[in-house]
């Protein structure tokens, strides 16, 4: 294998699918990732549970492919200016030379037939959604699953299709977020669990525009984001299987309190208030005549505590929350205004737009002295 292209171009889609190589992947092996010349630059990289397959525009003088580790091609990659690089895979000894300008490094590589296979993919209930909405919906929802894989379903996002509808749901447990749109579908209603992280790839990705292919299987989904058609990169994803929450049977039926806040001003409280936060110390919210009170109290730091006026006259209500929770809820909310739908002090808390009904942020409270 021989090829030229530039340090950029290789380096930000190593990034991207660096994003399957974790902590927890069982065999040295997966710590690589698959460099493969074709007609351009083929890069694939797997924890047998997601893999990832991208293409590099490069230009291809020798073909072949080579397992190289990926942490230290990464780090390589970084220590070079942006410029042109050229990868050679040395047959005789299995390295892999990289040089860039007047810089050469030399890396062993791991073994091709330990490599796993990129997983085949079934059309089977295929379906394409614009990826700017795809993107919203993601955003909406990826902070409130669960990271604790000892509950491993709660680090899914639930995804449901029917009627030209889409909605994708997550919990932690402390929160819930829900978000649905209208979109292009006719197929039959579809109810899968995806896993958190390879959603929030999605995002993090430099793919903003287009549409996005999705292909639900009966283990595995897969996602195939085109910019060229030959340029496309491809994820698949075994499922979650478990128990979803029964979500609809967690959001309160009826309020006692609907307040509604400016999005800006409650969300500058909360920061400025939290910034003395340690240790998930809930910050409090005193609501009534007429004010929010926020405050803080920690007593290894110090307190804090500001006031804003709000439209609301009723029983006085002491609640409390974990801090990075609530931000997270207001922080995805859009609009200038939002509403807080309260029940009582230790019922679960509902925040949503002022306007649609399309997003919605359950948050548990805390109990505080």
């Amino acid at each position: 294998m021989k090829i030229e292209t530039t340090r950029d171009t290789l380096l930000n889609k190593i990034l991207l699918v660096n994003r399957t190589i974790t902590p927890k992947i069982t065999t040295y092996v997966l710590s690589g990732i698959m460099l493969e010349a074709d007609n351009n630059l083929n890069i694939h990289s797997t924890d047998l549970e997601t893999s990832i397959k991208t293409f590099v525009k490069a230009k291809v003088l020798e073909k072949g492919k080579v397992i190289v580790p990926s942490k230290i091609l990464v780090s390589v990659l970084k220590s070079f200016p942006e410029a042109k690089i050229k990868l050679e895979h040395l047959s005789a000894t299995n390295e892999l030379t990289i040089t860039c300008q007047k810089a050469k490094f030399t890396l062993n590589t791991l073994s091709l037939e330990e490599y796993p296979q990129f997983p085949t993919i079934k059309k089977q209930n295929f379906f394409k959604i614009d990826l700017k909405d795809f993107r919203y919906l993601i955003s909406k929802v990826q902070k409130a699953s669960s990271t604790d894989e000892s509950r491993i379903i709660l680090t899914g996002v639930l995804i449901e299709v029917n009627k030209g509808n889409m909605k994708m749901v997550a919990t932690d447990s402390y929160r819930l977020s829900i978000v649905e749109k209208e979109i292009k579908f006719k197929g039959k209603p579809l109810k899968v669990v995806i896993p958190a992280r390879v959603l929030d790839s999605i995002l993090k990705s430099d793919y903003l525009e287009g549409e996005i292919d999705i292909n639900i299987e009966e283990n595995q989904v897969s996602f195939e984001l085109n910019r060229e058609k030959e340029l496309k990169t491809t994820i698949v994803t075994r499922l979650l299987s478990g128990k979803f929450p029964d979500y609809e049977k967690l959001i309160p039926s009826d309020f006692k309190h609907s307040i509604i806040v400016n999005r800006e001003k409650i969300m500058e409280v909360i920061r400025r208030v939290s910034s003395i936060e340690q240790d998930n110390i809930p910050i409090k919210l005193d609501i009534g005549e007429g004010k929010i009170s926020v405050s803080m109290n920690i007593r290894e730091v110090g307190s804090a505590s500001e006031d804003f006026k709000v439209a609301y006259a009723e029983e006085k209500i002491p609640i409390a929350f974990n801090p990075g929770f609530l931000i997270d809820g207001i922080d995805i909310i859009g609009g200038k205004n939002i509403i807080f739908c309260i029940v009582e002090p230790l019922k679960p808390i509902l925040i949503k737009p002022e306007k649609g009904d399309s997003l919605i942020y359950l948050l548990m409270p805390i109990r505080i002295s």
